[in-house]
């Protein structure tokens, strides 16, 4: 069992590294955009806020991710790293993107919880999607660690099982 987790941990910590490059681009291409064309940082409304934050981050991330585990690699950039991949029972595209968006859900939901209550003084609705946002992503790591086969509710709803990628 344990050769399984140790090695999701890993790929885990690697497609952070993957995202947070990501979101460094995104935001020097926003800020080059802000200072030198816009003039400044604009003010944006809570709904522009959510938006921006779900079309410049999650659903990139979303998009991009599915591509990859969805394609013939069958692997994240940090899965390939340790040698993992995804199998799918049906098909690889749609199980990728089922898979992708369930398993980003909890950042999109951290980020609509974080941005309304920066608006809202953390109303209940920014505390309900931050605790449903936790909880999900809780549930997630423990039913990797738990369960003996290592899948967990993304990958029980997309028909997908992580493996070792000799296999």
């Amino acid at each position: 069992m344990k050769e399984k987790i140790i090695p999701r941990f890993k790929a885990l910590i690697f497609d952070w590294l993957f995202i947070c490059g990501y979101l460094l681009l995104i935001f020097i291409v926003a800020l080059v955009i802000y200072l030198l064309v816009l003039d400044g940082i604009p003010e944006f409304t809570n709904l522009q806020s959510q938006l921006i934050a779900t079309f410049t981050s999650v659903v990139p991330i979303i998009i991009i991710f599915s591509i990859m585990e969805g394609s013939k690699k069958s692997a994240s950039w940090g899965k390939s790293k340790v040698g993992l991949k995804v199998i799918y029972k049906g098909n690889p595209v749609l199980g990728s993107i089922t898979r992708n968006t369930l398993k980003f859900l909890p950042w999109q939901l951290g980020h609509m919880s974080t941005i309304n209550g920066m608006y809202n003084d953390f109303d209940a609705f920014s505390i309900v999607f931050l605790v449903i946002s936790l909880t999900l992503s809780v549930i997630y790591i423990l039913m990797v660690v738990i369960r003996k086969d290592g899948t967990h509710f993304v990958d029980i709803l997309a028909g997908s099982k992580v493996v070792i990628a000799n296999n």
